[in-house]
């Protein structure tokens, strides 16, 4: 609900949660409650951006048909005091946390990645690093030069968060992986071409530059 109203803020999408008073949502909404908003704002945010707003596509855990009323409408009264504009990178980090993703990553030492190259970021940031490159390398799009592999739905729900901070046109560059089926030659991301993978060094995966260099030889590997 906070990317969603971050998102309004910034003046991406219709002011729906961020209207005054829910203006039109009370005048329309008849017997609808508070959980039928959610809902249908959930479902409209899908439509372009299924990470994180489909559970279908990032097998999650949340069910918004087992949040309790009373807790969605404290949520929706609290929107007006929150600071919708606070900066991203602070942000991204407060959702890392509560979603139990690691965020202690040395992204200042990350490579320079230039606006033609691709980048493959792999499982265990959510698309951390991914974000941190495209707010400080101009040029860069998260859409064109990135694919943040996540493999779970906490990493996957994170980088679709990053996603919409960063006002990406679609989620399309966030795939889910099982990280022992990379291993094999046949995986699609094997058969790609990358100029740069990023990963965690701390509670990655993949920890072991040499193999993951042998996996994609193109490209030049660094875990940070």
């Amino acid at each position: 609900m906070l990317a969603l109203a971050r998102d309004e803020a910034a003046g991406r999408r219709p002011a729906r949660l961020t209207e005054a008073r829910l203006a039109t949502w009370n005048r329309f909404r008849g017997r609808l409650k508070a959980t039928d908003l959610l809902a249908l704002l959930f479902e409209d945010a899908a439509v372009v951006h299924p990470v994180p707003f489909d559970p279908a596509r990032i097998q999650g855990q949340f069910d918004l048909n087992q949040l309790a009323e009373d807790r969605i409408a404290s949520w929706l009264d609290a929107i007006s005091s929150l600071d919708l504009n606070a900066p991203g990178t602070d942000y991204l980090l407060d959702q890392a946390c509560l979603l139990g993703v690691p965020t202690r990553f040395a992204r200042s030492e990350l490579l320079v990645v230039k606006p033609h190259q691709r980048v493959l970021e792999l499982p265990g940031t959510g698309g951390q690093l991914s974000h941190y490159l495209v707010k400080t390398i101009p040029g860069l799009a998260l859409r064109d030069n990135f694919t943040v592999a996540c493999s779970n739905w906490r990493e996957a729900t994170l980088a679709g968060i990053a996603a919409l901070d960063l006002g990406a046109s679609s989620s399309d560059f966030i795939t889910s992986i099982d990280p022992e089926l990379l291993k094999a030659p046949e995986h699609p991301l094997r058969q790609r071409v990358f100029d740069v993978v990023i990963g965690p060094d701390r509670g990655g995966i993949f920890r072991v530059e040499n193999q993951l260099a042998i996996w994609f030889p193109s490209a030049r590997i660094q875990l940070v």
